[in-house]
């Protein structure tokens, strides 16, 4: 009996439910999109964030000034390796340019180091923002990168053979690029680890590191020791992609060496993530109170045009509640297909934000239309409480009164 009072009904009124049934499906559809935005803007985010700099670097450990460069192989097999997005050793020599026209940095780097599983970085990966004129040394190569500033101090252009000299060592070098970055690096060349080495005097051997990795922002708690964590809090921020967190790891894996996060630019990632998710929060907040108020005003006109037929079924028995469960039941039936259209076009709708907004892709997110299928009805019940509610506080043999007289 029930349901057959309640198909019949949905059947009736079908201009009140469609919209109801489209303020859910608007209001879920926003709050999808949204929702696929938020998941995707972390890691996207901290994407763009590496190119102000690596979050964690690499520093030698018991009070030695360098340390093997070959350990960085071993970040390829720590926990947080599928995190790690760029790495390149360090190993700046002050040296004579030009038979002494200038002294100046050399920085031997990586450019395109491959590591033993065929991974590769080096430093245009670890420094994005660096524009390259030409191309970066390659591996092994008696070449050279030079900062703008740098090559217009020596009048040297590209192609041309600059000679570097230190403590009676000299090398003759090919520059093959020129680095503009607004900073320190156009005052400074960069040239293949291994022949800076040697020009020092050393092999195999970096003064430090930068590391890029994916992380979550930190919070209060995980910037706490972790000697003071117990074992539980332990492991969740173990498990826990934190900067902090991959730090410990990448230094438990290395002899010589420690890695510690660069607070400045994890804290600015941390800092601008956050205030974009509590924007987007507060967003589909605003557009669910909405929705909400949206399936109440259809439905307050759906139960005032029915109260006849509310009056009749208390007039033969029906309780209060069985009114009330009948419709809401509705409500949910409306809420249930409004949050499956608009969730499942939500999905796509978060690509299309991100595109024309934040000029990135958002990839589909199938995980989303469970919440919004629950979404959808949660909005649809609880926007109709209120004339249900209003209905029911009536008593209904005087509408039934009202209404035949």
């Amino acid at each position: 009996m029930f349901g057959r009072l309640l198909l019949e009904s949905l059947r009736r009124g079908k201009r009140r439910k469609l919209l109801a049934a489209t303020a859910v499906a608007v209001g879920t559809f926003a709050v999808v999109a949204l929702g696929s935005l938020l998941l995707a803007s972390g890691d996207r985010l901290a994407a763009q964030m590496s190119s102000y700099g690596a979050n964690i670097e690499v520093v030698p450990n018991g009070g030695g000034d360098t340390f093997a460069a070959s350990e960085l192989g071993k970040l390829r097999s720590i926990f947080w390796r599928n995190n790690i997005e760029a790495v390149a050793p360090l190993y700046p020599l002050r040296v004579s340019w030009e038979d002494g026209k200038r002294v100046a940095p050399l920085v031997g780097t990586w450019f395109d180091h491959r590591f033993a599983d065929g991974w590769r970085s080096g430093l245009g990966k670890v420094r994005p923002a660096l524009e390259i004129d030409g191309r970066w040394p390659a591996h092994g190569a008696p070449e050279v990168a030079l900062g703008r500033r740098l090559a217009a101090e020596l009048g040297v252009r590209i192609g041309n053979q600059v000679p570097v000299a230190l403590a009676g060592r000299t090398r003759s070098l090919r520059v093959v690029g020129l680095v503009a970055s607004g900073g320190a690096e156009e005052g400074e060349g960069f040239a293949p680890l291994a022949l800076v080495n040697e020009l020092g005097g050393h092999r195999d051997r970096a003064v430090r590191a930068e590391v890029f990795a994916l992380t979550n922002p930190e919070t209060p708690e995980a910037r706490r020791d972790p000697a003071t964590m117990s074992s539980k809090e332990y492991d969740k921020w173990y498990c826990t992609a934190y900067p902090s967190s991959v730090a410990l790891n990448i230094t438990q894996s290395l002899a010589g060496a420690k890695a510690q996060v660069v607070r400045g630019i994890s804290g600015a990632s941390g800092e601008i993530l956050g205030q974009l998710r509590a924007v987007l929060l507060l967003m589909a907040v605003v557009i669910l109170v909405g929705t909400a108020i949206g399936v109440t005003a259809a439905m307050t006109a759906t139960v005032l045009e029915r109260r006849v037929e509310a009056g009749l079924l208390v007039a033969i028995g029906a309780e209060g509640r069985q009114i009330a469960l009948f419709f809401l039941t509705e409500a949910a039936i409306l809420g249930l297909a409004g949050g499956l259209v608009g969730g499942a076009l939500g999905a796509f709708g978060g690509d299309l934000l991100g595109r024309w907004v934040f000029g990135f892709a958002v990839p589909f997110n199938p995980v989303l239309l469970g919440p919004a299928l629950i979404l959808g009805v949660l909005v649809a019940v609880l926007g109709s409480l209120p004339p249900v509610i209003r209905a029911l506080r009536t008593l209904p043999a005087q509408t039934l009164a009202r209404a035949t007289a």
